[in-house]
């Protein structure tokens, strides 16, 4: 497969998805869940048989579409995500759903200030900037022994676009589905976020080093022709690495319970998308770098 000729089209295909994924993450925003937002978590279980679309029928009279998200998490199990606050409040959700739901059980009832919804949007913020960061400079001390020729801050720069694009076409994945499966940015949305980073930057290092012992080994080749022979002598690593955690995931995501298939949604589709870029996007954007620097 010679992937580095065609490598104008393979980035014009990755800007046109980070394009479209920016699009659908403005237009369709990606709600913000209570860790973020502040709010109420509460899991009840009832023990008559009951549907999930009669309990939305009966416990969102009275409060806006974006005031309550209900989510089934079992067998008759359902998990009530508010924007309530304050514990009268609480007091008198608790009480419409013991009156409108008679039989049930509260499983766990947790509560988030806006305050501590804040910090955590903050801290979410620093950890992608730092985790970024930490790629780059570890992979420019890694990549230290490439030519003079080349530069090894390239390697984690390039890298980190890669990572960005993988981000941002995983958000927007996730924000649709989210729009009709009732999706919000949680906790676990950000350590999904960083999982991905992680397994994203691990294919690409691989074909990256591959690049480095080739452009060492064969000096008289081209940058592209050694980038391409790299991405063709670990295209196969990288596909079977990845499909065999995806199926884990998919297998997951048909068959695990309701509160974790978001979490496992995003990993799925951002591990795709990263075995993808490691492939189609970095390699390619590393020539045409060199090839820009050169001019």
């Amino acid at each position: 497969m010679n992937i580095i000729k065609y490598r104008k089209m393979w980035l014009y295909i990755s800007i046109l998805m980070t394009l479209v994924g920016i699009a659908v993450i403005l237009i369709f925003r990606p709600t913000l869940g209570i860790d973020f937002t502040g709010g109420t978590l509460v899991e009840i279980k009832s023990q008559n048989q009951i549907q999930i679309s009669e309990v939305r029928e009966k416990i969102s009279e009275g409060y806006k579409a974006e005031e309550i998200l209900i989510q089934d998490s079992g067998e008759n199990q359902f998990i009530f995500r508010t924007k309530i606050q304050s514990e009268n409040d609480y007091k008198k959700f608790e009480e419409k759903l013991k009156t409108t739901l008679p039989g049930i059980d509260i499983l766990r009832h947790e509560s988030i200030g806006a305050s501590v919804g804040q910090d955590l949007t903050r801290k979410a913020i620093i950890g992608i900037i730092i985790a970024s960061a930490l790629i780059i400079g570890y992979l420019a001390y890694a990549f230290r022994t490439v030519p003079r020729a080349f530069s090894s801050w390239s390697f984690g720069t390039i890298a980190v676009i890669a990572l960005l694009h993988d981000l941002v076409f995983t958000f927007a994945v996730y924000t649709l589905v989210g729009r009709f499966a009732g999706y919000e940015i949680e906790g676990m949305t950000v350590v999904a976020a960083l999982t991905i980073l992680g397994f994203s930057v691990h294919d690409t290092i691989v074909v990256y080093d591959r690049v480095r012992e080739n452009v060492i080994k064969n000096p008289q080749k081209s940058l592209a022709e050694n980038a391409n022979n790299s991405v063709n002598q670990t295209i196969a690593r990288s596909l079977n690495t990845s499909l065999t955690v995806i199926l884990v995931l998919v297998a997951m995501l048909l068959l695990g319970g309701a509160t974790i298939k978001p979490f496992i949604l995003m990993l799925t589709v951002g591990i795709a998308v990263g075995t993808y870029s490691s492939i189609f996007v970095a390699s390619p954007l590393l020539v045409w770098w060199y090839e820009r620097k050169k001019q």
